[in-house]
C-alpha cells in the first residue's frame, strides 16, 4: 500500500498506528496521522507547529479527549486517512515528487475538513490553509500552487 511513500512518511504512519493502539482506538484517524507527522524532528511540520507553540504531545493529548472514531472493515485506516493517502499521492505527482514525502501527506491531511485532525487544529486555533502555505514555503515552492482537491 505504501510503495510510493518515502521512508519518513511510512515512519510517520507507523507512529500514527502506535498512537491509535496506545489509545485503544479501533482505527487510525487523521488526528493520529498529524501526530505521526509532527513527532519526527527532521520533518518540517514538527518545526512549523513548534513555531505555533504546538508540540506532538498536545496533538496526542487532544485526540485522546475526542469521541472515538468507529473501526473500519478494510484495514486500520479510516476513510479520512485513506482520502489523505490518495490526495498525498496526487500532491506528490502535481508538485514533481518521486515519492510521497511527509510534506505531501501533511498538505493532503490539512485539506480534509472533518475528522480528528481538523477538530484538533480548530481547538488550537490553527488555520489549515496557513499551515499548508508554510509547508509549501519550507519545500521552496510557491504557496499559490497548493493542489486543489475540491
Amino acid at each position: 500500500m505504501f510503495e510510493d511513500f518515502a521512508e519518513k512518511t511510512v515512519l510517520a504512519i507507523k507512529k500514527a498506528e502506535e498512537l491509535a493502539q496506545q489509545l485503544a482506538d479501533e482505527s487510525v484517524a487523521t488526528g493520529h496521522v498529524i501526530y505521526g507527522l509532527t513527532v519526527d524532528r527532521s520533518v518540517c511540520l514538527h518545526h512549523i507547529f513548534h513555531d505555533l507553540n504546538v508540540d506532538p504531545d498536545m496533538f496526542s493529548g487532544y485526540v485522546q479527549s475526542l469521541p472515538r472514531e468507529p473501526g473500519v472493515n478494510n484495514g486500520p485506516f479510516n476513510r479520512h486517512v485513506r482520502t489523505a493517502f490518495e490526495r498525498a499521492k496526487d500532491a506528490a505527482q502535481q508538485l514533481g515528487g518521486k515519492k510521497v514525502e511527509p510534506e505531501h501527506l501533511a498538505l493532503a491531511l490539512l485539506s480534509i475538513k472533518s475528522g480528528s485532525c481538523y477538530e484538533t487544529l480548530k481547538e488550537f486555533a490553527i488555520d489549515p490553509a496557513y499551515v499548508q502555505t508554510l509547508i509549501l514555503q519550507a519545500m521552496g515552492l510557491d504557496p499559490e500552487i497548493v493542489p486543489e482537491w475540491f
